[in-house]
Parts: C-alpha cells; structure tokens; sequence
C-alpha cells in the first residue's frame, strides 16, 4: 500500500515537473518571439522616422526652391516696374524740360523784339532830336550872322599866363636882364621876339643865356610863341 502511494507521488512530482519545464519552455519562446517583434517593430518605426525625415528634408527643400524662385520673380517683376516708372518719369521730365526751354525761348524772343522796337524807337527819337538841334544851331548861326555880322574869334594860348614863368628872370615889365646877362626884353617889337625865340628853339640864336633858354622854348607851339610875343611887345 504504501509502495502505491509512494509511486503515485514520484509520479505526480514527474508529470508536475515535466509540466513545469513545459511552461518554462513556452514562456521561453513567448519572451524571444516578443523580443523579436520589438526588433522587428523598432527598425520598422526606425525605418519610418528615416522615411520621413527625408520626406521632410525633400519637402523642405521643394519649399525653399519655391520660396527662392518666388522671391526671384518678385524681385525681377518690381525691377522691371521700377524701370517702367523710371522710363515714364524720365519721359515726363523730359517733356517738362523741353516744355520750359520752348516757353524761354519764346519769352527770350519776345523780349529780343521788345528791345529792337525800343531800340529803334530811340534811334528814331535821338535822330529826331538830333535833326532838330541841328537846325535850330544853323537858324541860331545864320539869325547872329545876318543880324549882328559877328565875327568868331577862336581862343588861342594866353600870352599873359605863359609870360609868368618867364617875369621871374626877366621881371613883371620884361624890365630886367635875365641873370644878369641878358638884354632887356621890355620895347622889343613883336617880331624880333618871335624870330629871337624861334632862334633859341632851334639852336641858331642866343649867346650866353641860349643853353638856359632852349628848354624854356624847345616844347612850346607857333602859337604860344606868338601869344607870348604879343604880350611881351605890349608891356
């Protein structure tokens, strides 16, 4: 009996422990199937983040590219319109200055012809007036020549003021001798003055006061030797 029992307990203890080995056995394999999935699920997702970064990168670039040329034909677009409005306002100044220039020279011709009528208005008056001065002098002449039969004498030098510097050698009569060595000049006629100065000028008379004498007569005219010699001869 207790043989029975006992070989009912190794048995039961067997099959608890082959049972045992079993379930460690499945459990095994559950953990290394698990573990692959997680491998298996990791590279997938791995794979994935790579995939869409890429996507992502591509995306972006795609973006940028479109931003770039976009912003390139904004750019060109509002030059070409600059240059459009440049043009028009060039042309428009253009216009404005030719404008101005027309309306200058119209104003600077108008003002030329303005001038010449003024210009030759006054001619016309000056020429009128001038005219009528001139008969006004003749009429004046010819009332004074036929009324009054006045002779015009024409001024010459003064005798009497070009004798001053003379009335310090020879005194305020001509009553003296020159230095002491000359004649006195006082009485002597008009002609013997004349030829006597004259003489002295050109070097054929005088004695000893001829080299005083030649720079006294040397620069004076005809005239004033004659006006000289008229007031001398009067003294």
């Amino acid at each position: 009996m207790n043989k029975i029992l006992l070989s009912s307990a190794v048995t039961v203890l067997l099959l608890a422990g082959c049972s045992e080995d079993k379930k460690t056995d499945t459990q095994a394999t559950t953990a290394e199937v698990a573990t692959q999935k997680m491998v298996e699920t990791k590279e997938t997702v791995s794979n994935e983040v790579k995939d869409s970064v890429v996507t992502v990168e591509e995306k972006a670039k795609e973006v940028s590219n479109s931003v770039v040329e976009t912003t390139t034909q904004v750019i060109e677009k509002a030059a070409e319109e600059i240059k459009e409005n440049s043009k028009d306002v060039i042309e428009s100044t253009k216009e404005i200055v030719e404008q101005k220039v027309e309306e200058v020279k119209d104003s600077t011709e108008e003002i030329k012809n303005n001038l010449k009528e003024e210009v030759l208005s006054a001619t016309q008056t000056v020429s009128e007036k001038a005219e009528e001065a001139t008969i006004a002098v003749n009429e004046k002449i010819t009332e004074v020549t036929s009324e009054e039969s006045t002779e015009i004498v024409v001024e010459g030098p003064n005798g009497e003021a070009l004798y001053k510097t003379c009335a310090s050698c020879h005194g305020q009569k001509a009553e003296k001798e020159a230095l002491g060595k000359s004649q006195i000049i006082a009485g002597w006629d008009k002609e013997k003055i004349i030829n006597a100065m004259n003489g002295y000028k050109n070097g054929s008379y005088g004695g000893v006061m001829k080299n005083i004498m030649k720079p006294q007569v040397e620069n004076k005219t005809d005239a004033e030797i004659e006006a000289l010699a008229t007031f001398i001869s009067n003294l």
